[in-house]
């Protein structure tokens, strides 16, 4: 998997790709690899022309891992429509267990869908840790992809609000101050259970042999300051390698992006391997491009990774990438 420069970029610990997370790893980097929790991207037009593009290289689940997923994912959907309306009960269900969080609720949900199955018709992967791993993934997926629909929709009717107001007052001033308001996310998905995410990402990945380090070890990469927090919280082991609050990018129509990253990755493989004084060769190509972002990478050993690898000797590149 890991054989190129370009193939070391990995996203994560998210299944689903927002507009945003893209517009913002294409904006620093050429292409990055992802996993997805789907059979292919036909249903995402945009997703479907990334991936063709070469831009997001993802990883979908076989059939035979993918089907026994979904049929387990459509189970719980049945078993909530069919509490709908016992909402009391319910919280007090999972007062102490949340959804989808420990074997005991899991198994108490699958012992409830099972009363009205034949015996032997649920058919469950003989790797119940990765099936888990995998239904929490189906899980957290399409609950970013409802919430990043929701946030499109808020920022929608914001938009048209501000500019009847705008109309309607004939404001320059005010016109002026919507032009330049950045729409703020309603939502943030990294602060639903991070720790929950981090790990049944890496066990799938574990498990699905997607992280063998033969050519080398991948730079994760996220866009979600809290999946950074985390680790920044429960590694004991901290290297700062790059930390950039305000770098010049540039856009997907600039003439000079495809030189620009060239040199970027150039610098940034630099830095994490420790070759040399990066500091003085920051790339900059003097353009009109106005878009500006942030990096920040780090080693981090100890601690959480100890967890999240079973082994106290591994270690992993985490990079943050935002637009300002």
């Amino acid at each position: 998997m890991m054989q190129t420069p370009a193939n070391r970029y990995l996203f994560f610990p998210f299944t689903h790709i927002t507009q945003n997370d893209q517009d913002t790893i294409l904006s620093f980097l050429p292409q990055f690899h992802c996993l997805s929790i789907n059979k292919d991207f036909k249903k995402n037009r945009v997703l479907h022309q990334m991936s063709n593009q070469g831009k997001i290289i993802p990883h979908f689940l076989s059939p035979q891992t993918l089907g026994p997923v979904e049929q387990k994912a459509e189970q719980f959907f049945e078993w909530a429509r069919i509490h709908k309306g016992d909402e009391h009960n319910l919280k007090s269900l999972f007062k102490d267990n949340p959804y989808l969080t420990s074997d005991s609720d899991v198994t108490a949900i699958k012992s409830q869908i099972r009363r009205n199955k034949i015996e032997g018709q649920d058919s469950l992967s003989d790797d119940l840790s990765l099936q888990k791993d995998l239904l929490f993934l189906k899980m957290a997926q399409l609950y970013d992809e409802q919430k990043e629909d929701i946030d499109l929709e808020l920022k929608s009717l914001t938009q048209t609000s501000d500019e009847l107001v705008s109309t309607l007052r004939g404001l320059e001033e005010f016109e002026d101050g919507i032009k330049h308001t950045k729409p703020e996310n309603y939502t943030d998905s990294g602060t639903i259970m991070t720790r929950e995410r981090i790990l049944a990402w890496f066990g799938s990945m574990h498990a699905m042999k997607l992280l063998n380090q033969e050519e080398g070890p991948p730079l994760f990469i996220t866009t979600n300051r809290e999946i950074f927090y985390y680790f920044e919280s429960n590694c004991k082991d901290i290297i700062n390698i790059l930390d950039i609050d305000n770098i010049k990018v540039h856009g997907n129509r600039c003439e000079n992006q495809d030189r620009w990253q060239d040199q970027f990755q150039d610098y940034l493989m630099g830095a994490i391997e420790g070759n040399g004084n990066h500091a003085n060769r920051l790339p900059e190509v003097n353009d009109r491009c106005s878009q500006r972002g942030q990096i920040k990478v780090c080693n981090f050993a100890g601690g959480a990774i100890n967890k999240i690898f079973n082994v106290a000797d591994k270690h992993i590149s985490v990079c943050l990438i935002k637009l300002n």
